[in-house]
């Protein structure tokens, strides 16, 4: 089963510094172009990258939306724009994709996602709680 990874493309990392133009940064685009690199690498055929004009999370860029059929969804925040926070998103994603309800224990977290999770959306066709 495919899992969809929807990147805010207008996030924005400003470039910091005295001198620096805050245009400078890097954008959730690039962020996205990097994922499907480290995804390619990793030979996740199943993991579709798309991106999004806004997530609406401007507060917490770079932020990402996760998301497959039937699955819990999630929604990341505060993702650095460097390789190495793309290969953390990217272990999560091979555990989410292992599941059956998206949900992946804590235990198999990289370290690079804990403390990045804005929101947790229920799959549409999920019974709602309490009933």
């Amino acid at each position: 089963m495919t899992v969809d990874v929807i990147v805010c493309e207008t996030c924005r990392q400003p470039g910091t510094g005295p001198g620096v133009d805050p245009e400078a940064g890097w954008t959730g685009a690039m962020f996205a172009a990097l994922l499907e690199g480290v995804l390619a690498s990793a030979g996740a055929d199943d993991v579709r990258v798309g991106t999004m004009r806004c997530l609406m999370s401007c507060r917490r860029p770079c932020a990402v939306h996760i998301r497959s059929p039937g699955r819990m969804g999630y929604v990341l925040g505060d993702l650095a724009p460097e390789r190495s926070a793309v290969e953390a998103l990217v272990g999560y994603l091979l555990a989410y994709r292992g599941t059956d309800s998206g949900v992946v224990a804590y235990r198999d977290w990289p370290d690079g996602v804990k403390g990045r999770f804005v929101a947790r959306v229920p799959a549409p066709d999920m019974q709602p709680l309490g009933k």
